[in-house]
C-alpha cells in the first residue's frame, strides 16, 4: 500500500514538472527579437541556407560567414523548422526547444531504466530550477547550445551504461560526433571526461573492433563536413575553427580564473543542492540507526557510482576556469550534471529512510519542489510570460516587417533597404546593420541589408529606406516627396515620388 501511494505521488511529481518544463520551453517561444549574441547571426545564417537550398555553407548577408564558424548541424535542424512551421522566430528556437524537451524526457528514462523512480521525478523539478537554461543562450534561444548539451548528455550517459553493456561505447561515439557538428571543438570536453571514465569502463576496450567501429561513428560525420567544406573554401572555415574559435580566445583571454567557479557555485542548482546536502546530513542524523544498519562501504559504492556525473559536474568549469575562455552558457552543461547528482543523491537517502517512514520520502520530495519552484516561479513571471512584450525598437522593427510582408507580400524581394535606427552597439557607426535587424529584415521581407546612410538610398534607385521615427526629423528634408510605404514605428520609403 506504501509503495502504491509512493509511486503515485513520484508519477504526479513527474507529470507536474514535465508539464512546466513543456511550458518554460514553449510559451511564447517565437516572442521578442532575436538577439545579437548569437540568435540573430544564426537564424539569418539558416535563412540564407534554406533559401539557396543548402545545407553546409552558412551565409552571413549572402557571403560566407566566418564569424559563425561552427559545424552546421543546429542550422540544418534550423531549416528543417523553416520548412515545418514556415520562416519565424518561433522556428528558428524550435530545434533549441525541442532539444531542451528530449534532453528532460531522456534523463528521466535513464532513471527510470535504472529503476530509480525517485530519481526521474526529482530530476524533472531541479531541472526546472535552472533558470539559466531557460533565460538566455539555451532552450529558448537560436542557438547551438541546446542540441550540443542534448547529446553532451547522450554521451555521458551511454559511458556510464558502459560500466555494464560495453557496446554502449558505440553510442558514446555517435554522440560525440554529433556533438561535434553543433560546437565544433567544445566536444573534446566529451572526450576527456571519457579519458577519466576509462578506469570504470576498461572492459569495453577489450573488443579490438568495437574500439575501431566507435572511433568511426564519431569520426565519419565530422570528416564527412570537413571534406565537403574543404571543397569549398580550402582551410579557411577549419582554421577559424579550429585556430581562431580555440587558440584565439584562449590567447587573448583576460578574465579572472574564478569567473566560471564563482559563477557555477552561485547558480540556482549549486544552491539547491548545498540545501539538499544539509537536509540529508540531518536525516542522516535522524534517522542513524538506519544508515549504521548499512554496510561501511556503502558511501563509497555511491562515490563511485556518481563518479561519472562528478566528473562531468566538474570537467567544463575547470577547463575554461584554466583557460580563461569562459562565457556564460559555456557550464551549462555541468548544472545538467548537478541536477543527475541531486536526483542520486536524493535516492540514496530515501531509499534507505523508506525503511523505517515512508512519510521521509514524501517530505523530501515535497522541499525539493519547494526549492526549484522558488527558481522556476520567478523565470516564468519575469523573463517567459513578459517575452517580447517590452516595446524594445528590434521588437517593433520586427512587428514592422511582418506587416509590411503582410501588405505588400513578395514585390520587394529581393531588394536593396538601407536602415537609419537609433539602436546601435556603436553609436558611431550610422550606416551599420546591427544583426539583430537584418534577421527580420531577411527572414519576413525577403529584403538586401545593404550600408549606407540616406544619400546611399537616394542614389540606388533599386530599393527602399527604413527610418526609425525618432531619427526622422534628421532626414525629413532630403525625403520630402518620397512615398511612404509604411507608417509604423518604422517609415519605409521608396523610390517612387508623390
Amino acid at each position: 500500500m506504501k509503495n502504491k501511494f509512493l509511486n503515485a505521488f513520484l508519477i504526479a511529481i513527474l507529470a507536474i514538472f514535465i508539464g512546466i518544463n513543456c511550458y518554460m520551453l514553449f510559451h511564447r517561444l517565437g516572442s521578442g527579437y532575436l538577439i545579437q549574441t548569437d540568435e540573430a547571426y544564426h537564424a539569418t545564417n539558416a535563412y540564407e541556407m534554406f533559401k539557396q537550398g543548402n545545407w553546409i555553407i552558412n551565409t552571413y548577408r549572402y557571403a560566407a560567414d566566418y564569424f559563425n564558424s561552427k559545424p552546421p548541424l543546429c542550422l540544418d535542424l534550423m531549416i528543417v523548422s523553416y520548412k515545418l512551421f514556415g520562416v519565424s522566430g518561433f522556428a528558428a528556437r524550435f530545434p533549441s526547444a525541442l532539444g531542451g524537451m528530449l534532453l528532460c524526457l531522456l534523463v528521466v528514462a535513464f532513471f527510470i531504466y535504472r529503476k530509480k523512480f525517485y530519481s526521474a521525478a526529482l530530476f524533472s523539478a531541479l531541472i526546472c530550477a535552472c533558470s539559466g537554461l531557460y533565460t538566455f543562450h539555451m532552450f529558448r534561444a537560436a542557438e547551438m547550445d541546446s542540441v550540443y548539451n542534448l547529446f553532451f548528455a547522450l554521451a555521458m550517459l551511454s559511458l556510464y551504461l558502459m560500466q555494464e553493456k560495453p557496446d554502449f561505447m558505440y553510442l558514446y561515439g555517435l554522440f560525440l560526433g554529433l556533438a561535434f557538428m553543433c560546437k565544433g571543438p567544445h566536444a573534446a570536453l566529451i572526450f576527456i571526461i571519457g579519458l577519466l571514465f576509462i578506469p570504470r569502463i576498461k572492459e569495453a576496450f577489450f573488443s579490438i573492433k568495437r574500439v575501431v567501429i566507435s572511433v568511426l561513428l564519431a569520426a565519419i560525420i565530422p570528416l564527412a563536413w570537413m571534406a565537403k567544406r574543404f571543397m569549398f573554401d580550402g582551410f579557411e572555415l577549419l582554421n577559424a575553427l579550429f585556430v581562431g574559435e580555440v587558440s584565439d580566445r584562449v590567447a587573448g583571454a583576460d578574465q579572472e580564473a574564478m569567473l566560471p567557479i564563482t559563477d557555477f557555485f552561485t547558480s540556482h542548482i549549486f544552491i539547491i543542492f548545498v540545501a539538499i546536502a544539509v537536509i540529508t546530513v540531518v536525516l542522516m542524523f535522524i534517522s542513524a540507526k538506519t544508515f549504521k544498519e548499512d554496510n561501511k562501504g556503502v558511501i563509497k559504492e555511491l562515490l563511485l557510482d556518481n563518479y561519472l556525473f562528478i566528473i562531468w559536474a566538474v570537467v567544463p568549469v575547470a577547463f575554461f576556469a584554466l583557460t580563461k575562455s569562459y562565457l556564460d552558457w559555456y557550464a551549462y552543461t555541468s548544472q545538467i550534471a548537478m541536477c543527475i547528482l541531486i536526483a542520486n543523491l536524493l535516492d540514496f537517502c530515501v531509499v534507505r529512510l523508506m525503511k523505517e517512514n515512508i512519510v521521509c520520502a514524501v517530505v523530501v520530495a515535497l522541499i525539493t519542489m519547494a526549492l526549484s519552484l522558488v527558481f522556476v516561479v520567478p523565470c516564468i513571471r519575469d523573463y517567459i510570460n513578459p517575452a517580447g512584450t517590452g516595446g524594445h525598437p528590434v521588437d517593433e522593427f520586427t512587428e514592422d516587417m511582418q506587416a509590411f510582408a503582410a501588405e505588400y507580400g513578395d514585390t520587394y524581394s529581393g531588394v536593396n533597404a538601407y536602415l537609419i535606427s537609433d539602436f546601435r552597439i556603436n553609436k558611431s557607426v550610422e550606416d551599420h546593420w546591427e544583426p539583430e535587424y537584418v534577421a527580420p529584415a531577411e527572414m519576413y521581407c525577403d529584403l538586401i541589408a545593404v550600408d549606407g546612410t540616406v544619400d546611399n538610398f537616394l542614389s540606388d534607385p533599386n530599393s527602399i529606406l527604413i527610418i526609425d521615427k525618432d531619427r526622422w526629423d534628421e532626414f525629413s528634408s532630403a525625403l520630402s516627396g518620397h512615398v511612404i510605404l509604411q507608417d509604423k514605428s518604422y517609415f519605409i520609403f521608396s523610390h517612387d515620388m508623390y
